[in-house]
């Protein structure tokens, strides 16, 4: 069995149950103990497990971690995908930035379009883009909502509403958890509607997750990743994983945090 496999194979179990032991993986896939161990070390070194005495369990992720959290999370993969995804951005387009902190770093990138607008739930995201030395040729318009105080971005009916009043070239979307049998999921049911709300209104959908994101599941599914023209992630990827969402037919962009 390929190393990627046997690690696509372990999270499987960890779906199944709430935690493995080194014994019983290297019985199952009739490897050594210390092969064992380098998988549970990679994987964790993922975020993807937690190494408890004699095994791993699964982390449990985006059930609502505070912005300081996660934007501290990743920093380098963030910045290399928010890169990636201002490619496809030129001057006097009409663009949504999803909340969170992966759109939060294409605020730099924005810097050198001109006449852009942009229409974003996220309070952090208009309070940066609101810099009229830094942005004055862009237009911002952040929706109305209900506050989430642990995410400073706004959701709910209001939320919705307007992005139900827009049309633009692209949204940028994030999401808590990725699963290519899932889709695109959020931690909570109160940001789905606001989300898919903000996919109806564009013409582009790309999706910008970093690794750490896949292989999860989370509580509440907003979309099928085949209704994204792009999915954006980092090359901490695991090699396995990504031939499974590219035989899928998923146009998954893997950017090389060495360049």
């Amino acid at each position: 069995m390929l190393v990627g496999t046997r690690r696509h194979e372990i999270m499987k179990l960890l779906d199944l149950k709430q935690q493995v032991t080194i014994t019983e993986l290297s019985e199952k896939f009739n490897v050594s103990q210390m092969t064992i161990r380098r998988d549970l070390d990679l994987l964790e070194s993922e975020g993807k497990i937690q190494r408890s005495h004699g095994g791993a369990v699964k982390v449990k992720r985006y059930m609502g971690a505070g912005y300081e959290q996660r934007a501290s999370e990743n920093p380098l993969e963030k910045a290399a995908i928010a890169k990636e995804a201002s490619r496809h951005i030129q001057d006097g387009m009409s663009i949504i930035l999803d909340a969170g902190t992966t759109t939060a770093a294409m605020v730099h990138e924005l810097e050198r379009f001109r006449n852009l607008k942009v229409i974003t739930r996220d309070l952090h995201i208009a309070l940066l883009l609101s810099n009229e030395e830094r942005f004055g040729s862009m237009e911002v318009y952040c929706t109305g909502g209900r506050v989430s105080k642990w995410a400073y971005s706004m959701d709910g009916i209001y939320a919705e509403r307007m992005m139900n009043a827009v049309t633009v070239d692209i949204a940028f979307m994030t999401c808590e958890a990725v699963s290519y049998d899932k889709g695109a999921m959020a931690w909570s049911p109160v940001l789905v509607g606001a989300r898919q709300s903000s996919m109806k209104a564009a013409n582009t959908r790309i999706l910008l997750a970093d690794a750490s994101k896949f292989s999860y599941t989370s509580l509440a599914i907003f979309s099928d990743l085949e209704a994204f023209d792009e999915i954006i992630t980092d090359d901490r990827l695991d090699e396995h994983e990504i031939g499974i969402f590219r035989s899928s037919g998923y146009a998954l962009n893997v950017v090389s945090l060495q360049g």
